[in-house]
């Protein structure tokens, strides 16, 4: 799948269990491992139809002219994210495979989108969520995102994000 910017390095994040994951640009050769993370993706349909319950495959290729990203697990897709650019703005998304959650995987994502928003040079950033979906939401506001117009959406506007850096610098 292809990328808007130069791809990062790999990053290892290292959990409290001491075990170590690979969060990276997604490659062309992951595309089977990223529909197996879907087809096994639970709750099925979490926002707004996504991730979709059935062809994620069609979904994946309508954003792979998009940066995205993944976390993993040896061989295997723990989480996954993309950025949705159009204009100065992108609409983001992270998904994290029900095993892997807790793990902070969801904010590794979140921060590598934010930087490379920032790479392009783009002004804003949003995502939209359930109101159910706290973590995300709590995530999102931990970060410096604000609450949109709707009560599910949130927002970061990035000329004013330069103070984040700390917060969303690479784990150890």
């Amino acid at each position: 799948m292809s990328a808007l910017v130069e791809p990062m390095s790999v990053e290892t994040i290292r959990c409290e269990s001491g075990a170590d994951f690979e969060l990276r640009r997604l490659s062309p050769a992951d595309r089977e491992a990223l529909i197996a993370m879907y087809e096994s993706f639970e709750p099925k349909r979490a926002c707004l139809g996504l991730p979709p319950a059935k062809a994620p495959e069609r979904w994946l290729d309508g954003l792979a002219q998009f940066p995205n990203f993944i976390v993993l697990d040896g061989a295997r897709i723990a989480a996954h994210a993309v950025l949705c650019a159009e204009g100065r703005s992108a609409e983001i998304a992270v998904f994290v495979q029900q095993d892997y959650r807790g793990r902070g995987f969801g904010k590794r994502l979140l921060c590598a989108l934010i930087e490379t928003a920032r790479a392009m040079g783009l002004r804003r950033v949003w995502g939209v969520t359930d109101l159910d979906n706290v973590p995300m939401l709590r995530l999102a506001r931990s970060l410096g995102f604000v609450s949109g117009t709707d009560p599910r959406e949130f927002c970061l506007e990035l000329e004013s994000a330069a103070t984040l850096a700390p917060k969303i610098a690479p784990a150890a």
